[in-house]
């Protein structure tokens, strides 16, 4: 990856030619700053950013600091990470504008996130659509923890663009279900997640202790499954890859009723 690219929108080699990647500078310079502590080059680099203070002109002192960023950032590898799990989804790649990566305070508010421009937009649909990744500047610093978080993340944008899985982004209301809308919701991402984390396992991109984890998720979100629990799991942990939009909303309404279907 070109070094000057990190700071602003650019189109990146080996990737499709629409593509667009583009980093917040300042999550560029607080990520920087988190690796470079204790780093072995850790004297050359504020030995080349220190002299910047003394640059009067406050535009050309911050366009300074924003390029000095950019190639040290790429110099640590801070890029390859978002850029390997980018590169694994060829769905995302092929039917998005881009990736704006920015900073997050905080764990919840980090997360990948899929915008379209609104109805009646012109546009080709793949330039209808942007995705914006939100992390923590620490995040960047940690490539295995972090390809695992994207991993996740990014499977649930590309369930989203797949028409096989035929997202919708608003759960239908059923006057004939009692259950709570925020029940509802939590049971959807409990079902989606097992989904997930069944085709990462099985794609090797997730340890075998995820299933664990999820069954026991599983199990507080629908105890009145029973003696079906294992089976109705199954279904969408290991047979996730079949799973679509609508046969997880209509578990999460009614799963007594939908286990007789499965």
């Amino acid at each position: 990856m070109n070094a000057a690219l990190p700071n602003t929108a650019a189109v990146l080699p080996g990737y499709p030619p629409h593509f667009v990647l583009e980093y917040a500078p300042d999550l560029i310079e607080a990520a920087l700053l988190c690796a470079v502590q204790d780093h072995p080059d850790a004297s050359a680099f504020h030995a080349q950013r220190d002299p910047l203070y003394e640059i009067a002109a406050p535009e050309a002192r911050e366009a300074s600091f924003q390029a000095l960023n950019a190639t040290w950032f790429v110099r640590l590898g801070l890029e390859r990470t978002i850029d390997q799990a980018l590169r694994e989804q060829a769905l995302i790649l092929s039917h998005v504008l881009g990736c704006k990566v920015t900073g997050a305070r905080a764990a919840r508010e980090e997360g990948a996130e899929l915008f379209v421009a609104p109805p009646g937009d012109s546009a080709p649909p793949a330039a209808r659509r942007w995705i914006v990744l939100r992390l923590r500047p620490e995040r960047l610093a940690t490539s295995a923890a972090l390809l695992a978080y994207l991993r996740h993340e990014l499977l649930h944008i590309a369930d989203m663009l797949d028409p096989a899985f035929g997202y919708h982004p608003v759960l239908p209301p059923s006057d004939a279900d009692p259950t709570p809308e925020r029940l509802r919701r939590d049971r959807y991402r409990v079902l989606w997640d097992t989904s997930i984390d069944g085709r990462l396992m099985r794609r090797g991109w997730a340890p075998v202790t995820v299933r664990d984890r999820r069954l026991w998720e599983f199990a507080q979100s629908f105890p009145m499954l029973g003696n079906h629990m294992a089976e109705a799991f199954a279904h969408f942990f290991d047979d996730g890859g079949t799973v679509t939009h609508t046969e997880i909303v209509r578990f999460a309404r009614a799963p007594e009723v939908f286990l007789g279907c499965l």
